[in-house]
């Protein structure tokens, strides 16, 4: 009793202090409770969390020597990931402290109203911990690279606390916040500001001095950022921060050139005993810095003992990186080059050292005009390196434009190898097969021998894609099948530099990104079984051998044509990618001498007197001139020869022209046929392209029928029609006939004023465009697909420009990418200070994006604009009248950023950056026939609706099928498996890859429902990069059945079964009710179309439109959830121990909510998922807190063991429709928008 009573006095007692501690009261008690909670508890525990993350990026981010050392490691965007949860929780405490602990009612006033008092009394926060929980706070966003949220605390610190010291040290985080944003007007404001407060406390200099040489250095401004180091250095205590502090200044030295600097202050890192990785790389950049003068045999001596110490057998890669600079700067490139090699042949461990080396060998190679060394480091480099390397850029484009140029090489020696075999006599043949195989065999056997040898790395050859021809070291050497210790070599090296390999995808790459190796194992058999039937891969067996040989006229035929493509295309990457002049002319030469009459004769005359005016050679540069102005007299070439001026004419004829057909249509209108009549034949003595000419002759052939005769009308047609049998107005003409033959046609004129003359016979230049009132632009531009397009760049009127040489440029682009049609070369002034260039005409706007997207990617074209900011476009012909009229640019270039950029962005993969025009319209084509399919779908019969079983309201298979029996499915296998563990691990999906004819099909099965399966399939074509590995590949997506995938692979009908799935899956979603409680919508909705338009052949425009419904939200549930609700678990069948769930859950309940009566039963939901319902639940309220305190007991789940599972609530209308829809996929978005708020 006597505690009890002693219990009672202390509560009471607490409640009071309590009370009177409250945040409303301003006591001294009250100041003094807050205070000291704040600081000993939360806060603390705040701090705590904030020491721990920093902490973790100090110890778990490791520092790239090979690059200069940031400031601050938490400057690394992996930094953010890694302290999420450390900072969030730091975050969470601060703020709860301000909630909490904040004081900002007045104290009570006093009578004497003392200095001291008043200055207390006029503060707004009485709590001492408030800033500094704020500053904490910004910390926590600043680790987590929220910087905008870091500012608003900082800011409101300085701000609303500009008497207490916290903002002396909120001030350096805001430096710090701006340079991490790279907004250094800011930052440099800040500088300013804390460098004239006389009471910046002498605390915070040093980090005042860290960020402020972080700034400079961010701006590579790097002889500022040392004198702020050294600041820095001076007054930093801790040695481990000291000396990555020194190690940073050298490392600017070094970049500065200051290599005595440099040499000292990494020495001065070796003295303060630094962790042994930082003085392992002092020493050997103290050697790396030598400048040529002194001992260097020290140095090497030095790097020789370094070698030889087996603590440093794991930096064996640096020390003869350090030995290759030093040989290099002697001059000694060859023992340099040795080194480098070493270098990389010792890089396991340290990848950022093998990229370092590797470019490093890269840029020695190129510099030789060795391209194929070049190429094959500068292969290995890209392996490791990403876009954050020190000039990726440049390095990526180089690399780009080796491999095409290595592969071109390649594609000659290896045609001429398979040539050579080809025309052997077969007995000889058969001896060379027979002896290669006999030397595999030899190989095979001594294979393991060879490999313990320990040959050295002579560099790292990429990935050999042609089994039957591969180039030595030396370009234009020897034959593969010549040189088997090439090939011994090469696996010997091979497993030397990689160990024993599986065959996979991205098998360099320590980060894949994709599956893992258990699962890569899971497909490894099948995936090689379905390759091995395509392709023989044994080279003990003659077809390996055999496969690629031209052993018949046709193929022979073929393989010179990659020949000449191949030379071609070499001669042009020598010239315009690497200004190597005598190597681009040598690969023009050889084309012409095996092929004098090939297609590329013209363009290639005219860069060999291009090639040898720039090397001036005039002897052969004339030759060359004279054989285009004889043999292709009517040219633009010739043309351009024989009149340089001959663009800039061309130009101001055609204006006159187009002024001339504007009139001329005018009059014809008008009814003036015999001005017509002169207007033609003017024009046509003027000379005019194709597109106008078939125009102008029909205006002329009425305008002379209209003068003649009936008979003699009908004869001017037959002769128009047999001269333009595919004219935009031909079919105007044929009508016209027929009226004439039918005696119908009494005048002419009649049918003018009518409207009949049409617009096929409009200048399209001419056509007024689209306005729409509420269209943003004032509807002033076309949204026409169709117009002719012009391709524009517009440039400063001032610049110095060669305007001929820019248009010469362009020209010649044009005719080696567009041999078929004839393009124009204008100029036209915009204003006073613009002119533009105008490509004209293309055919639409699908054509001009590819041409803008193929042209803006060769930097040769544009070499005369290299100092000049200028801009480039694609424009209608009606736009581009507005712009003229306008004299402005402006708005159109919004117009067309939000109308075009989504055709100009990534729609292809990085790896065609350099693909021609001609491949990226074949690609456009054959997404513009599956575009076609749009809207509704007409079934044709073919015999698929009685093939096929209209019974799919099933189980389901997804099917992608694959045009292509030689493509690799190993990448795509790798995405699905991905995707499906990702969004789908509840129906435990299995992947399979079947071979039918031409098609390569991956099956994924166990797709529970056919509401199911449609989520799944409209998931999938909006997931753009699922389908990226297939490149140019056509394809087709579908569902199916068990029993009707099974007939289509017995039948061989992939293309048939298309019409069925149109008809029996993609209609059937059509026809459906958007929502069961409301009336069915008159038309089709956009998200149907959407669906209609995505589910056959998945091309990129169909996809973004498809994006942009995915977000959009429909349902055919109810959103009114204010009633009685089911708690669902929806579980598999089997691999779990239900009886012990089920018992959980009633005990549960029963502990829970004791007097409640819930009800648990089972129900099935369909052949591998049942489902556990708890009823009761009286309103969502009560159903949601029911929902957190059963996820919040985990022991409930124990029974299901690994089992994927789903629980959510439901109401009990909506849990009809769930079980008449049976699609999970589709109530989890309701049920997370509905009740989650996600």
């Amino acid at each position: 009793m006597k505690k009890l009573i002693l219990h009672i006095v202390g509560v009471f007692f607490l409640v009071s202090l309590f009370t009177r501690c409250s945040t409303e009261k301003n006591t001294r008690a009250s100041r003094t409770f807050h205070n000291v909670t704040s600081q000993y508890n939360v806060y603390f525990n705040a701090n705590e969390s904030l020491k721990s993350g920093v902490l973790r990026i100090e110890e778990g981010l490791e520092n790239d020597f090979t690059r200069i050392l940031p400031i601050y490691k938490e400057s690394n965007p992996s930094a953010a990931k890694m302290v999420k949860s450390d900072m969030e929780n730091a975050i969470i405490k601060a703020s709860k402290l301000i909630e909490v602990h904040s004081i900002t009612k007045k104290p009570k006033r006093q009578r004497r109203r003392t200095l001291k008092y008043q200055e207390f009394a006029s503060k707004e926060e009485f709590n001492d911990w408030i800033d500094d929980s704020y500053l904490l706070m910004g910390k926590a966003y600043f680790y987590q690279h929220n910087f905008m949220a870091a500012i608003d605390n900082f800011s409101y610190v300085v701000r609303k606390f500009s008497e207490e010291d916290s903002k002396h040290e909120a001030n350096v985080w805001l430096l710090r916040c701006y340079s991490e944003l790279e907004r250094y007007i800011e930052a440099s404001e800040i500088i300013q500001t804390v460098q004239a407060d006389d009471e910046f406390p002498k605390n915070l200099e040093k980090d005042l001095a860290v960020a402020t040489a972080d700034y400079y250095m961010k701006q590579v401004e790097y002889e500022e950022a040392i004198k702020f180091l050294d600041i820095a250095i001076k007054k930093t205590f801790w040695r481990s921060k000291k000396a990555r502090l020194q190690y940073i200044a050298a490392q600017l030295y070094q970049a500065s050139g200051n290599s005595a600097k440099a040499s000292e202050a990494f020495n001065a890192v070796s003295k303060m005993n630094p962790e042994y990785k930082m003085a392992f790389n002092a020493k050997i950049n103290a050697a790396g810095v030598f400048s040529g003068d002194g001992d260097s045999e020290k140095l090497k001596k030095e790097l020789r003992k370094m070698l030889r110490d087996n603590k440093n057998i794991d930096f064996q890669d640096q020390i003869y990186y350090a030995m290759g600079n030093l040989f290099f700067k002697e001059g000694n490139r060859e023992v340099a080059i040795e080194n480098y090699v070493k270098s990389v042949a010792t890089s396991f461990q340290n990848q950022n050292q093998r990229a370092l080396s590797s470019v490093t060998l890269g840029d020695i190679y190129f510099e030789d005009l060795n391209y194929r060394g070049a190429q094959a480091y500068y292969d290995s480099a890209m392996i490791i390196v990403d876009e954050t390397y020190p000039g990726y850029e440049i390095l990526s484009g180089k690399y780009s434009s080796l491999t095409n140029l290595i592969d071109n090489l390649l594609a000659v020696e290896r045609e001429d190898s398979l040539q050579k075999v080809a025309l052997m006599p077969d007995a000889e043949r058969e001896v060379l097969i027979a002896r290669l195989m006999k030397e595999e065999q030899e190989l095979q056997r001594n294979l393991e021998n060879l490999a313990t040898q320990g040959l050295s790395n002579q560099g790292y050859n990429r990935s050999n894609r042609y089994r039957m021809g591969m180039g030595s070291q030396q370009e234009g050497a020897g034959w593969y099948f010549y040189n088997p210790q090439t090939v011994s070599y090469g696996r010997v090296t091979y497993q030397q530099l990689w160990g024993r390999r599986k065959l996979e995808d991205d098998w360099r790459r320590s980060n894949k990104n994709t599956v893992s190796m258990d699962e890569m194992d899971e497909f490894a058999e099948l995936v090689d079984s379905s390759q091995m039937v395509i392709r023989e891969a044994d080279p003990l067996k003659k077809e390996f051998y055999t496969q690629d040989l031209p052993l018949t006229d046709s193929l022979m035929v073929l393989s010179h044509e990659r020949i000449r493509d191949a030379l071609y295309d070499a001669g042009k990457i020598f010239k315009s990618e690497f200004n190597n002049y005598p190597r681009s002319a040598e690969s023009f030469e050889d084309m012409n001498q095996r092929y004098p009459e090939n297609l590329y004769l013209l363009s290639a005359y005219f860069d060999l007197y291009d090639l040898y005016e720039l090397m001036g050679d005039k002897q052969k540069s004339d030759y060359y001139r004279n054989l285009i102005i004889s043999n292709f007299p009517e040219s633009k070439y010739a043309q351009f020869l024989v009149n340089p001026n001959f663009f800039i004419e061309m130009e101001a004829q055609l204006d006159s022209l187009n002024r001339y057909y504007q009139e001329t249509f005018r009059q014809y209108k008008a009814g003036d046929y015999q001005q017509v009549i002169s207007l033609t034949d003017i024009m046509k003595s003027i000379g005019t392209d194709s597109l106008l000419l078939s125009k102008i002759d029909f205006m002329g052939t009425v305008a002379r029928g209209t003068q003649s005769d009936v008979h003699g009308f009908e004869s001017l047609l037959k002769t128009y029609i047999q001269s333009y049998p595919a004219a935009d107005p031909t079919p105007l003409a044929n009508e016209i006939l027929v009226l004439i033959q039918d005696s119908t046609l009494a005048d002419y004129q009649k049918l003018v004023e009518m409207g009949y003359i049409s617009e096929e016979i409009q200048n399209e230049e001419l056509k007024p465009g689209n306005n729409n009132e509420n269209d943003e632009f004032g509807g002033k531009f076309s949204y026409e697909d169709d117009l002719l397009h012009y391709f524009i760049i517009a440039y400063p009127r001032k610049a110095n420009i060669d305007l001929n040489r820019l248009k010469f440029d362009i020209a010649n682009y044009n005719i080696d990418h567009y041999t078929k049609i004839d393009f124009d070369i204008e100029t036209e002034n915009l204003d006073d200070n613009t002119a533009l260039i105008l490509v004209r005409a293309i055919e639409n706007k699908e054509s001009a994006l590819i041409y803008h997207r193929a042209i803006i990617r060769k930097a040769p074209v544009f070499k005369t604009l290299a100092d000049v900011v200028y801009a480039n476009f694609v424009v209608s012909s009606t736009n581009y009248r507005q712009i003229i009229t306008e004299k402005s640019m402006a708005d159109y270039l919004k117009f067309f950023v939000k109308n075009y950029s989504r055709f100009i962005g990534p729609d292809f993969s990085d790896d065609e950056l350099d693909v021609s025009p001609e491949e990226l319209m074949a690609k456009a084509k054959q997404e513009d026939d599956a575009l076609r399919e749009r809207g509704q779908f007409v079934v044709v019969n073919t015999g698929a609706s009685a093939l096929f079983s209209a019974n799919v309201d099933t189980s389901q298979n997804y099917v992608l099928a694959v045009k292509d029996t030689k493509l690799s499915m190993r990448q795509i296998l790798n995405g699905f498996a991905q995707f499906n563990r990702s969004g789908f691990r509840i129906w435990n999906l299995a992947l399979q890859l079947k071979l039918i004819d031409e098609y390569q099909l991956l099956v994924i099965k166990g797709i529970p429902s056919l509401n199911e399966s449609m989520s799944y399939f409209r998931q999938v074509v909006i997931n753009r990069s699922l389908f990226e590995p297939l490149g140019q590949a056509t394809y087709r997506n579908f569902l199916v059945t068990d029993e009707n995938l099974q007939k289509l692979i017995e039948e061989n009908k992939v293309d048939d079964y298309m019409d069925f799935f149109r008809g029996n899956y993609i209609q059937r979603k059509q026809n459906q009710t958007v929502n069961p409680t409301s009336p069915a919508p008159a038309t089709t909705t956009e998200s149907d179309t959407t669906q209609v338009q995505v589910e056959d052949i998945v091309v990129p425009p169909i996809v973004e439109e498809a994006l942009e419904v995915a977000e959009e939200f429909s349902s055919p549930y109810d959103e009114n959830v204010e009633k009685g609700h089911f708690f669902v678990f929806v579980i598999p069948i089997e691999g779990i121990n239900k009886p012990d769930f089920i018992s959980g859950i009633e005990q549960f309940n029963l502990a829970n909510y004791g007097s409640f009566q819930f009800k648990v039963e089972e129900k099935p939901l369909d052949e591998i998922r049942q489902m556990v319902l708890i009823s009761g639940l009286s309103d969502k309220a009560g159903a949601m807190e029911y929902f957190s305190k059963v996820v919040q007991n985990r022991n409930l789940y124990s029974p299901l063991g690994d089992a994927v599972y789903r629980n959510f609530l439901i109401t009990d209308s909506n849990f009809e429709i769930f079980l008449s829809e049976k699609n999970i996929l589709d109530y989890m978005d309701f049920y997370k928008k509905v009740y989650l708020g996600q």
